[in-house]
């Protein structure tokens, strides 16, 4: 089978991986827009259950991704100048630039052919003299948009929901989350440490700050001077990194929610970001695009027809798919309108945001970590105790309640 797949990132390697571990035959190219050294994003997340997946599926790469993963169980989150650590929770991550660089490694050994800097404004070119074509190439897929200009009367039809809040990744250093109020409204950072001595600090802040700090005109070296001095406290002294200094203005972008109706078109089937994106306040992007690479493969290679292979690829991965969609867009909903618990006790906030998208549940957390659980119950019991003795009614300074304790 002669195998066109459009994008370079987690998603089109591994499936370009993938294809050639099922038929060393299969004719493979994976092309890439930008140079091998490219990257967008500092740190790649994935859980358990997703390394067990790789490990069944290509043992060699999966060695390779492991040894330089990097684990942690805490989160720490900072909230009124109180630190509040939480544990058990299982992460583990790889630097972005490192799988990119393992994933590339593996496709050549396997008979892959890559071809970077090459621009591919619409993919029918590769439809014509491919017999599968994986449109791969992201957030703003160019595939996805050239396929769906030839769709009359709704066939496939995407839809693309932009965001308020801004973000932009930068990172040096194991930071946690953090917050800090000014008078405009809020700038948030979170941090995941992806390697060893550095982490992935994603800023998030709402449309009055980054007009007042004026984002939108600074270059990205202002940018950055401007993050270090926000977040000084916390930084230690160590210094931020851009990791989009390949790109030319501003890093910040407003994340793009994508939905399509159908992933597949004739012989084009679409792939990761391209087909479908999970803020990554959740981590599962690069999860959903890994999983649906080695689907589509094993379906590509076990159905009779092309046509069957895509009906049972969206099948089976449109469920999954749809339920991170739905966590992370609770997630992401949850910072946006942050300033909703900013209110809130250190010990009732973390407890917000922990269960933020709606995957995590109150007796998940006990198995989490019991203790801090066991605390943050016995804080709420002493809560609705003080509001009963209170009347139930919410005093408007403790220390005026003569029943407060």
């Amino acid at each position: 089978m002669k195998v066109a797949v459009l994008g370079g990132g987690p998603a089109g390697l591994y499936f370009a991986i993938s294809m050639k571990l099922r038929d060393s035959a299969n004719e493979v190219t994976v092309v890439e827009r930008n140079r091998p050294d490219d990257t967008f994003g500092w740190g790649v997340v994935l859980s358990a259950e997703t390394l067990e997946n790789l490990t069944r599926n290509d043992p060699v790469s999966a060695v390779w991704i492991r040894r330089y993963f990097a684990y942690w169980d805490d989160i720490a989150v900072y909230h009124k100048g109180v630190r509040t650590v939480s544990t058990g929770h299982g992460f583990c991550g790889i630097g972005r630039k490192r799988l990119l660089l393992l994933l590339p490694r593996r496709a050549r050994e396997l008979g892959v052919k890559l071809v970077f800097e090459t621009e591919v404004a619409d993919p029918r070119d590769y439809m014509e003299t491919h017999d599968l074509v994986v449109a791969a190439d992201g957030l703003n897929s160019r595939s996805r948009g050239g396929v769906c200009r030839d769709l009359q009367a709704g066939h496939r039809r995407a839809q693309m929901q932009v965001r308020l809040a801004r973000h932009e990744p930068e990172v040096r250093r194991r930071l946690h989350l953090h917050l800090r109020g000014d008078r405009a409204r809020l700038d948030l950072g979170a941090c995941l440490p992806v390697r060893p001595g550095n982490g992935d600090l994603h800023r998030r802040m709402q449309r009055e700050t980054w007009e007042k700090f004026g984002f939108g005109e600074m270059t990205q070296e202002e940018s950055i001077a401007t993050c270090e001095r926000i977040f000084e406290k916390y930084l230690g002294g160590h210094h931020l990194m851009s990791n989009a200094s390949h790109i030319r203005g501003s890093a910040w972008i407003n994340f793009p929610r994508v939905l399509c109706e159908r992933w597949s078109y004739k012989n084009l089937a679409l792939m990761g970001d391209a087909a479908a994106s999970a803020h990554f306040s959740i981590g599962s992007g690069t999860k959903l695009a890994l999983e649906s690479a080695v689907a589509l493969a094993d379906y590509v290679h076990s159905e009779p027809t092309l046509e069957a292979a895509f009906e049972k690829y969206e099948s089976a991965r449109r469920t999954e798919v749809l339920k991170l969609q739905s966590a992370a867009r609770n997630s992401l909903e949850w910072f946006e309108e942050v300033e909703r618990y900013l209110h809130l006790d250190p010990v009732q906030f973390n407890y917000s945001l922990l269960t933020r998208s709606q995957r995590i549940s109150h007796e998940n957390l006990r198995l989490r970590d019991p203790e801090w659980l066991g605390n943050a119950e016995a804080w709420f019991h002493r809560q609705a105790e003080a509001r009963a003795m209170c009347g139930g009614h919410r005093c408007s300074r403790r220390s005026d309640c003569a029943t407060s304790s």
